[in-house]
């Protein structure tokens, strides 16, 4: 399974259904991956937050708790054909969400995302949803 930013945010936020989610995940005792871009993403936060070092603490101890998956060649080819299809349906979608929807579809992984943004790709990818 491979978490995306919205997901770890709600989950640090303690909200409910991203709390059971997480437990239910736990429970299946099924692995849990972190993308690089997702990194980016916490990094970027971090930057922009007063408690600088509360929360660059948070981010490292998260990161160090999961697997980190790097952004490769097929993670990049199915990110740019998936940012094509949507824009020719004239749809966009951000560049890092796409390149964390990519890995998710090169990997054959579930994407756990709060962001619904992602629902708009659930015929390219499997994206699952909160309880």
């Amino acid at each position: 399974m491979i978490l995306d930013t919205s997901f770890i945010l709600d989950l640090w936020d303690g909200k409910p259904d991203a709390v059971a989610k997480a437990r239910q995940i736990d429970a299946r005792g099924e692995p849990i991956y972190i993308p690089t871009p997702v990194l980016y993403e916490l990094w970027e936060g971090v930057a922009r937050s007063e408690r600088l070092r509360a929360e660059a603490a948070k981010v490292l101890d998260f990161a160090a708790g999961h697997d980190l998956l790097p952004f490769g060649d097929s993670d990049a080819r199915e990110a740019g054909l998936l940012s094509g299809r949507l824009s020719r349906s004239g749809r966009m979608m951000g560049t890092v969400d796409l390149q964390i929807a990519g890995m998710a579809k090169a990997r054959g992984q579930t994407l756990l995302a709060t962001d619904r943004r992602f629902r708009e790709l659930s015929a390219e990818i499997r994206v699952e949803k909160l309880p």
